[in-house]
């Protein structure tokens, strides 16, 4: 029986995300007994995550009579001071645990905003390139998304100002810019703090909100840059942000923070969705911030990742000296542009059935269609003995199957 004639009109902006099909062909071919280095999916190290430590501390939760009853669905009151004090402690911000939602992963948050904030045809701006899973969820919306290029500063502000003055003279209003920053997924690349000033300048000037996605703040690889919300004194930044990055992504556990009326329907939003987000999850990060093991945990993670880091980008010089690539202070991935005869779905496809090499391919992450010759690469999740190999591969590939002199 065919179920086209059922579905919704809006089922048809509903689209497969290209972290999945990489994820679901690294499967396949692990079930088949191959070993498949991956360098696609976004997860943390699972050897960096304390899971003894956390094992520890969940007996503990467990032995609370809240860890398995609904949560009020703004979060428990005791987890949304840990995460308070969590910023004050770790980058020196005071935020009101009243205006803190737990949401169930950052995901969540990423379809609160533009459900509370927008009507189909209002107007995004976002980095191009920028996060996938945003753009997928927002098509749900009928929003009209804006691309801005960036640079190694991350979005170039006199191209956002262009556009926003081009918007204007067109009668569109911009409701939000959104940024990934620190390390902009795909590419790792951070907005800088003088360009973050100016673009909240231009959202009072131009009257917008400003979506910060922090997902990767705490793995910073250098200095420690404060996020946007702290530089915020009219109350325009939403800031979204996740422990998954920190205890692991399958505890799904993040949060939003947000004022006035975008926290009240925000808030009412989220009750009908889900109702609360998972009660051991948030007890669990909550006995993580006030042991203080966090600070360590983090420590921990940006040393190891730091490392690998610092390894893709000397593999890469080693092996494709030729070949443009981002050199990230944050987050988990880096960003290399193929030559441009080189299209990343069909190179995605070759490599790993050749090389048992996984990436994801760079174009669906481009809202105006470009980027067809880049891939995104994971650093944290590989062994570091694999990152040079899994290098190797790709500069083979592209010798063998492309004729690339590099």
């Amino acid at each position: 029986m065919g179920y086209e004639r059922f579905l919704a009109g809006r089922a048809n902006l509903i689209e497969a995300s290209p972290i999945r099909v990489a994820v679901a062909k690294i499967a396949e071919l692990t079930d088949r007994g191959f070993k498949v280095i991956s360098l696609a999916a976004g997860d943390p190290d699972p050897d960096v995550i304390p899971r003894r430590l956390l094992a520890q501390l969940m007996l503990k939760v467990l032995d609370d009579p809240r860890s398995v009853i609904y949560a009020p669905t703004q979060g428990w009151p005791n987890a949304r001071r840990a995460i308070a004090e969590f910023y004050g402690k770790q980058y020196g911000l005071n935020v009101s645990s009243d205006n803190i939602i737990i949401t169930t992963g950052g995901e969540q948050a990423l379809d609160l905003v533009p459900r509370v904030l927008c009507d189909p045809g209002d107007v995004v701006v976002l980095e191009n390139p920028s996060y996938t899973n945003a753009i997928l969820c927002w098509k749900h919306y009928a929003v009209q998304m804006v691309g801005v290029p960036m640079d190694d500063n991350g979005m170039r502000m006199d191209l956002l100002e262009e556009t926003l003055k081009r918007l204007k003279s067109e009668g569109k209003r911009v409701k939000f810019v959104y940024t990934v920053t620190p390390g902009n997924n795909p590419s790792g690349i951070t907005l800088s703090e003088d360009r973050g000033k100016y673009l909240l300048e231009l959202a009072s000037k131009y009257d917008f909100l400003v979506f910060e996605d922090a997902a990767y703040l705490p793995l910073q690889y250098g200095a420690r840059l404060k996020p946007l919300i702290s530089m915020d004194k009219d109350g325009r930044v939403i800031h979204e942000s996740t422990a998954s990055k920190i205890m692991g992504t399958g505890w799904r556990t993040g949060w939003l923070i947000a004022k006035g009326e975008v926290f009240e329907k925000s808030l009412q939003a989220k009750m009908p969705m889900d109702m609360c987000a998972p009660s051991p999850s948030q007890l669990l990060f909550e006995e993580l911030i006030v042991k203080g093991y966090v600070y360590d945990v983090i420590n921990v993670a940006c040393k190891s990742y730091e490392e690998k880091m610092s390894l893709m980008v000397k593999s890469i010089e080693d092996y494709l000296p030729n070949l443009k690539s981002t050199k990230p202070v944050a987050g988990m991935f880096l960003m290399l542009w193929l030559p441009s005869n080189v299209k990343g779905w069909d190179f995605f496809n070759r490599l790993i059935e050749k090389y048992r090499v996984a990436i994801v391919p760079g174009e669906p992450f481009f809202i105006d269609g470009s980027g067809v010759n880049t891939i995104r690469l994971n650093f944290s999740r590989p062994k570091l003995d694999d990152i040079p190999n899994a290098i190797k591969s790709i500069a083979k590939l592209l010798k063998e199957d492309y004729a690339t002199t590099l």
